[in-house]
């Protein structure tokens, strides 16, 4: 597994493919371990699907949602040689749709696609999330751009704006006990209580 996960992080960065980075996999498989059902929208090359799998509990499962064709092939043959095939199901859609359609019970959900969609992300997640369920956000603080005022370029504008609002609504919503931790980019860890309102 080692092996593994060693040569996908050779292949992300040779073929510049944003994965969670290495200062990040403790915090993500710390608040992950023992959980039974996951949901990971943004799959990538399956990097931390693998990693959230091998700290879940015995039978837990992670559904993963993609929308590229090129990066669900490749992370379904990457999970295919892992000890975790069983355990991980990767599913091409685009991710607001699967929200949309969505009927399972989830206790962690990793959110690591489109940074401008997490708060309409999370917000599609609220009928599914377990109590105490934990809801992880990748890259919050954006290079700097959201919360240490680094001057933003204009195509990032958008993204950074949509980020503070995320970043707001978890520190504000009476159901979310949220922490942010600054390592790599910025990893927002929100705990869900459902008998508290939003």
């Amino acid at each position: 597994m080692r092996e593994l996960l060693l040569e996908m992080n050779r292949y992300a960065i040779e073929h510049d493919v944003p994965i969670v980075r290495s200062s990040e996999i403790n915090i993500l498989q710390k608040m992950a371990r023992g959980k039974r059902r996951v949901l990971e929208i943004g799959t990538a090359i399956g990097y931390s699907a693998l990693l959230l799998a091998e700290v879940l509990a015995e039978g837990g499962q992670v559904t993963s949602v993609e929308l590229s064709s090129e990066r669900v092939a490749l992370a379904r043959a990457y999970i295919a040689r892992s000890p975790y095939q069983k355990n991980i199901t990767v599913i091409q859609q685009d991710a607001n749709e699967f929200l949309e359609q969505q009927n399972d019970k989830y206790d962690f959900v990793f959110l690591d696609g489109p940074k401008g969609q997490y708060l309409k992300q999370l917000k599609l997640c609220l009928p599914f999330l377990e109590d105490q369920a934990i809801v992880a956000a990748d890259n919050v603080t954006f290079r700097g751009y959201v919360l240490d005022g680094v001057p933003t370029p204009r195509r990032f504008r958008t993204i950074t704006k949509r980020l503070r609002e995320y970043l707001r609504f978890v520190e504000e919503a009476p159901c979310f006990s949220t922490q942010l931790y600054r390592e790599g980019d910025g990893l927002a860890i929100s705990c869900f209580d459902k008998n508290k309102g939003f």
